[in-house]
């Protein structure tokens, strides 16, 4: 009697298992849903969006984004702009924004200290 109880409350354990696998499955497939559908708002293309979430199922998004599409269609909706991308962490910082300038500007200074050192050495020779 007691193996049977134990069993049978093994089973029931293991069973209620199985569920949370299939919620945590279903969640996945939500998730890219919810990623295709942000993209499509937001006027990106379905390579954009595979190539952004490399990790999400590509038939999720493209579910997404197809029911989106057939939403902002139907209800005459316009895209959203998209926010730009934050900086990346390993890209270099362009001279303007720690203002130091352009590399254009960057350019310009030796062209303009050129007059002045051949200024120095027009007074020095007239000097002596």
């Amino acid at each position: 009697m007691t193996t049977r109880i134990f069993f049978l409350a093994v089973l029931v354990l293991g069973l209620s298992g199985c569920e949370r696998v299939a919620e945590l499955a279903n969640q996945s497939k939500l998730n890219g849903r919810a990623i295709g559908a942000s993209c499509r708002n937001t006027g990106r293309s379905l390579e954009d969006c595979f190539q952004r979430n490399p990790r999400v199922s590509k038939a999720d998004i493209y579910a997404g984004w197809k029911e989106m599409n057939e939403y902002m269609t139907k209800n005459k909706l316009e895209v959203i702009a998209p926010l730009p991308d934050p900086p990346k962490k390993g890209a270099s910082v362009s001279s303007v924004e720690i203002g130091g300038g352009t590399e254009a500007a960057a350019e310009e200074k030796p062209a303009e200290a050129k007059p002045a050192a051949e200024a120095e050495k027009t007074a020095s020779p007239a000097g002596h």
